[in-house]
């Protein structure tokens, strides 16, 4: 049922990012936060950046990378000090779509392929008609929580209107007024997220969030290699953001971790010395600017 699940349920983020507002030329962002749940500190400050490379063959290339640092003070085994970096780069035409991947979440970055997720995402168009198309792909990811290592094919329903973007295996985002849109997703295998935007002004909006998220994490010093580091918490989060310019957002953020753990094992549902989070206050500010 988990491999059924897998393949019925990957990627709809992909398909509905094709159908998105057009990127800036090139953008970079900064972010700073603060979680206190009960039992375990986090600190965290991130860098991103996004930039356009040109066309090559009728494709336009993009680039992006990441980094975020990873402050945390508790009395369990969690590591004190985790850094999240992450490369990206790809290949749009149309409804063709081939990213390339690799990401290191440990407390040495890169340090080996152990370290190391290596993905590969290609998805192309099947069928569309009167809004509604059919799309199907391959992934593969080394260190993926879930059939590591296995390239798994996917098939996705893409219907959009004026007002609605359905996207299948769920996501739905539903513009309800010209000021309020709601949305919500499911992450294989066993996560979600929902939200609600509302835009008043042109230069003003605030979203409300909430779901259950997971966080792998691969620390270069564990004995067991196939073994990781997950962090798993339920959150509602609130974030208005200004628009200081045509080019400049700064999204401030507060918010509520209601519980969590984290615990090792080779897959998402392996718990091994789980360690249970109770509930504390998060708060966060991130700023945005969009080279045109």
């Amino acid at each position: 049922m988990k491999f059924i699940s897998a393949l019925c349920l990957l990627f709809p983020a992909a398909a509905a990012a094709q159908t998105g507002p057009p990127k800036p030329a090139a953008s970079l962002g900064a972010s700073l936060s603060y979680s206190a749940p009960e039992g375990l500190i986090s600190r965290r400050t991130g860098i991103s950046g996004e930039t356009a490379l040109g066309k090559t063959a009728g494709f336009g290339l993009r680039a992006a990378a990441d980094l975020e640092h990873l402050r945390n003070l508790g009395p369990g085994y969690f590591p004190g000090e985790l850094y999240k970096a992450g490369l990206k780069l790809t290949a749009e035409k149309g409804d063709t779509r081939l990213a390339l991947n690799l990401n290191s979440n440990s407390d040495r970055p890169f340090n080996s392929p152990s370290e190391t997720d290596l993905g590969l995402t290609f998805m192309a168009l099947l069928s569309e008609k009167n809004g509604s198309a059919w799309l199907w792909g391959l992934n593969y990811s080394s260190r993926r929580p879930f059939l590591r290592g296995l390239p798994l094919p996917f098939l996705t329903y893409r219907y959009t209107s004026k007002t609605l973007l359905v996207v299948l295996p769920f996501m739905v985002r539903w513009q309800a007024s010209k000021t309020i849109a709601l949305s919500a997703s499911y992450q294989p295998v066993k996560y979600f997220k929902a939200g609600l935007n509302w835009r008043p002004l042109p230069f003003f909006r605030a979203e409300l969030e909430g779901g259950t998220a997971l966080e792998q994490f691969l620390p270069a010093g564990r004995k067991d290699k196939s073994r990781a580091l997950y962090y798993e918490a339920s959150y509602i989060s609130l974030k208005p953001s200004l628009s200081l310019s045509r080019a400049f957002e700064l999204t401030p953020a507060l918010g509520w971790q209601f519980s969590g753990l984290y615990y090792t094992g080779a897959r998402y549902d392996d718990y091994k010395a789980k360690t249970r989070l109770r509930g504390g206050p998060a708060l966060g500010l991130s700023a945005k600017y969009n080279f045109r």
